[in-house]
């Protein structure tokens, strides 16, 4: 072993005693399932789980639905960010995001011998929501408010864990599409920061991480040395408020926030395409992307988390 391993081993070893048997929440998006790094990301989940960490895994697969929309020939429509969806694009939906994406999930965990299970929002009645009424949107540019309805989308009503806490119970890592369904059992699509938001809460999770494209939140997108590393709740609502945080890391920034005041520990936002992002994350002091705290300072800049 080189003397640079030892030390790496020394700083994660506090990370290491702090995290044994915590809850981590981890989204993951479609443009991560369909990169070239998931096989290596998928060796990180399964080192989470193996050193007592509980994870959870929520997914979208809004890039391969895409595509398999536009190969049927539907152009998809999105309104800042979050998707429309007609019946069509919720047939897609289903079998994008409950059958390839979770099925591609559920391989990668099993290659690294992680035994995961299947689930979507369905399952247990684990997710049920309402379809969502028309609402009024505003156009950053114009100013104007235009009534957009997006279709069969479904606002979360109400998320029951039982299903999760049985299955991480028993050393399962659960693996949880974003289709969820209302009372009467009708089919909605319902956005997976949404979902993870709320899931980390109820499981009083350690961390909520969002794995995207990117490499955590910036102050102006074409400049990488302009990502911040800390943000507090406040703050990142002044980002999305003030318009250098718009199109779809806004949803994403309001789950993680939702998510802190619902009583999670810390939430991040990190690239799942560079190689060790996960585990330096959540190893290292430093990290590699964004953390978001409730509070506007850290406890301490060198602690664990």
């Amino acid at each position: 072993m080189r003397p640079s391993d030892v030390g790496i081993l020394r700083e994660a070893l506090p990370y290491l005693h702090q995290f044994s048997g915590a809850t981590f929440v981890i989204k993951i998006g479609g443009e991560i399932i369909s990169h070239a790094n998931m096989s290596a990301l998928g060796e990180e989940l399964a080192f989470l789980h193996r050193v007592g960490i509980r994870v959870v895994i929520v997914h979208g697969g809004g890039k391969q639905a895409d595509d398999l929309l536009r190969r049927l020939g539907i152009e998809p429509k999105k309104v800042e960010g979050r998707r429309i969806t007609d019946e069509a694009t919720l047939e897609v939906a289903k079998m994008v995001f409950r059958g390839a994406t979770n099925m591609e999930l559920l391989s990668h965990l099993r290659r690294c011998g992680c035994v995961g299970v299947g689930l979507s929002g369905l399952d247990g009645r684990l997710i049920t929501a309402r379809r969502r009424p028309p609402v009024a949107v505003r156009d950053v540019e114009t100013g104007r408010e235009t009534e957009v309805d997006y279709g069969l989308v479904g606002d979360v009503v109400a998320v029951d864990v039982r299903v999760l806490a049985t299955l991480l119970a028993a050393g399962f890592v659960p693996v949880v599409c974003s289709l969820g369904a209302d009372e009467s059992g009708a089919v909605l699509n319902i956005n997976a920061d949404t979902i993870a938001s709320r899931i980390a809460a109820l499981l009083r999770a350690e961390k909520l991480i969002t794995l995207t494209n990117v490499g955590g939140v910036y102050r102006d997108l074409s400049d990488p040395q302009s990502r911040i590393s800390h943000l507090s709740a406040r703050e990142a609502e002044e980002l999305i408020t003030q318009g250098v945080v718009e199109g779809g890391m806004a949803p994403k920034l309001r789950g993680l926030i939702d998510a802190l005041r619902d009583g999670v520990g810390r939430a991040h936002v990190i690239d799942g395409t560079r190689p060790d992002s996960l585990l330096v994350e959540v190893f290292t002091a430093d990290g590699d992307g964004t953390m978001l705290t409730l509070a506007d300072r850290l406890p301490d800049q060198g602690a664990p988390g």
